[in-house]
């Protein structure tokens, strides 16, 4: 089964631990290589600035991921510090804003699942996610939706508001993927259990799954029937958390469409976001050190 991510690779800039990096980013970009090294067919369609083409696909292209690129006048350009030590605050700048995505971005064809990660609110509207979910499941991303960019001149500070149209395009999602903030910023709850459950509640499309991440928490996944929470796996070592999220949504993705339960499926996606976690850029495990991760007795690996 192919996957289709839909979503702006972007140029973004880390700051944090006293180093400052360079590196392609965006939800498509980490999805898309944690899904193809962990065995599954992906095609991802993006938007970029000609100019910027080769140094950001360039490892996605090794992976052997497909592309389809639509040009922009402009590159997605975040900036992104880091607050605090656990990695699980920053404080996030724009730069610059890629062109949205249009109907034409979809498959052709029918897909068994469209992976939509928007970055900013400007990225899909409501009909683009109703235009998906007429070609397949879709898996919907909402960081971006409730990101508002303020760009004013050379930077723009990003600061959070709510979806206006969230009640309507959930209606065409299946599977949905938030963390607490953004949970609360679309329910109005502060309780991320209330909001996971009423987020489910809205997913108009079967088998209507909410993932409220939690950084080192782990993360809430509600269904109609059921809430369960799945436990952080413990990290050897925090380096960088740019990504994990993505990660841990594709993961859980592609073992659900493999017939893996929910508790299941979670583990396992928790397990490829804790290794994500522990060294600099995209998901680069094997499938094998996802199960050896997964057979340690989580009191033999030091969290730090």
């Amino acid at each position: 089964m192919t996957f289709h991510v839909i979503g702006h690779v972007t140029r973004d800039r880390i700051l944090g631990g006293g180093a400052v990096r360079e590196q392609p980013g965006g939800g498509a970009y980490y999805a898309a290589l944690a899904l193809k090294r962990l065995g599954a067919p992906v095609v991802v369609a993006t938007r970029l600035a000609a100019v910027e083409r080769p140094a950001l696909l360039r490892g996605l292209q090794t992976a052997g991921v497909q592309l389809a690129v639509g040009l922009s006048p402009a590159t997605t350009t975040f900036e992104s510090t880091w607050l605090d030590a656990a990695l699980s605050r920053r404080a996030q700048v724009v730069t610059a804003v890629a062109a949205p995505f249009t109907k034409d971005d979809l498959p052709s064809a029918d897909a068994a699942l469209l992976h939509l990660a928007p970055l900013t609110a400007g990225d899909m509207d409501t009909h683009f996610i109703e235009c998906a979910a007429a070609r397949g499941l879709v898996a919907l991303d909402a960081q971006g939706l409730v990101r508002q960019v303020g760009l004013a001149g050379a930077t723009g500070a990003v600061a959070m508001r709510p979806w206006e149209d969230a009640a309507t395009a959930l209606h065409s999602v299946s599977f949905l993927k938030v963390d607490a903030e953004e949970a609360a910023v679309l329910t109005g709850l502060a309780d991320p259990v209330r909001a996971a459950r009423q987020l489910a509640r809205h997913l108009g499309r079967p088998p209507r799954e909410a993932i409220v991440s939690l950084a080192e928490r782990g993360a809430l996944i509600a269904s109609p029937r059921r809430m369960h929470h799945i436990a952080a796996w413990p990290a050897t070592r925090r380096v960088d958390a740019t990504g994990c999220g993505d990660t841990f949504f594709a993961a859980y993705l592609m073992r659900r469409r493999r017939g893996d339960d929910i508790p299941a499926a979670g583990r396992f996606a928790t397990a490829c976001a804790t290794l994500t976690l522990e060294r600099h850029g995209a998901f680069a495990a094997t499938p094998h050190e996802v199960a050896a991760r997964l057979a340690a007795p989580r009191h033999q690996v030091n969290s730090g």
